[in-house]
């Protein structure tokens, strides 16, 4: 089979397409066929070395969000059955997985960085990472679902999201943004954008602003901020009394400064997120039954040409990359 593979020294210029024995399929896992991927931060970070996680094994296979068909019968599930991985590798012994916080896991760590990933056309992953589909959900948004999406879902619980409140979210045309966006609205919030781009004002916000044009008396009982230190003055200033601010990402770096007084005496929180638990994505795959959530794609790449979709990516795109498996 093909697979992306990187080098040491870790770089785009040391990512190879290549040809690899096909997975050893242990007892306790489900073979996949991989149909397509997603392209996030985290795999263009794991492919470059810009990762708190040791990546193991190298030469490596990255790619951390994917979406497939199960090649054989295996367990509960059966040949031809949708299916998305559940993107962490945990041991299920320690507190936090006994807990339910397996993404949390003190010996684990995200799948395609501390294990091979899904820049592959077959994966062999244990069943308990195996989620089956709902049928009414795209090929396109099923290899949205185990990073864009579930980062969205878990940090909008996370902050209290609930009918009624106000919520501003940052970077609202990107990744998560784009689910963030009609999540929050799906769960009966009165959503504001951030974001250059008009297209999110259809996917469910009230209104969009540019980070400088937001008017200065508006204050959100929730406000999601997955870039960090470029928004996190206006995020915070933005917060309104008893607030959630809710982070998930550094993009823009990871440093941040707040007034102490004013956190307290306004009774704010600032709340850190990451990924989700495999209860989170359970909850998930049903809200996505009742609601037809939806993503805007701004190219799909073949696993070929994964150099050029790594090129596009530093690239303004608008909308989502995607990496097909298909080779022709």
């Amino acid at each position: 089979m093909k697979a992306a593979l990187v080098y040491e020294p870790l770089g785009n210029e040391n990512l190879r397409i290549e040809d690899v024995d096909d997975p050893k399929v242990l007892d306790g896992q489900v073979l996949i066929e991989v149909r397509k991927a997603g392209l996030n931060p985290v795999d263009y970070n794991t492919i470059n070395g810009k990762i708190v996680y040791k990546l193991n094994p190298l030469p490596h296979i990255p790619g951390t969000e994917v979406y497939g068909v199960v090649a054989q019968d295996s367990g509960n599930f059966k040949k031809g059955d949708r299916v998305v991985v559940y993107n962490r590798v945990f041991d299920g012994t320690c507190d936090q997985c006994i807990s339910g916080n397996e993404h949390l896991c003190t010996a684990g760590g995200i799948w395609g960085v501390v294990s091979n990933g899904g820049y592959a056309q077959k994966v062999a992953v244990p069943e308990k990472n195996v989620f089956r589909l709902p049928k009414n959900v795209s090929d396109e948004m099923a290899a949205s679902i185990g990073v864009a999406a579930l980062t969205s879902f878990r940090a909008l619980r996370l902050a209290g999201c609930a009918p009624g409140k106000s919520v501003l979210i940052f970077g609202a045309s990107g990744n998560t943004g784009m689910f963030s966006v009609q999540m929050a609205s799906m769960m009966g919030c009165d959503v504001y954008a951030v974001s250059r781009k008009d297209w999110i004002e259809e996917f469910g916000a009230t209104e969009v602003f540019e980070a400088d044009e937001i008017p200065d008396s508006m204050k959100f009982d929730i406000v999601v901020n997955p870039l960090g230190t470029l928004f996190w003055k206006e995020s915070l200033k933005h917060l309104g009394i008893r607030g959630s601010l809710v982070t998930f990402g550094i993009f823009t770096g990871r440093e941040g400064s707040i007034d102490i007084a004013d956190l307290y005496t306004g009774e704010r929180r600032i709340l850190g997120s990451t990924g989700g638990t495999r209860s989170d994505l359970r909850d998930l795959l049903e809200f996505m039954k009742m609601h037809d959530l939806r993503v805007k794609i701004s190219r799909e790449f073949k696993l070929t040409e994964m150099q050029d979709a790594l090129k596009f990516y530093n690239e303004d795109h608008d909308g989502r990359i995607l990496i097909s498996m298909r080779v022709s």
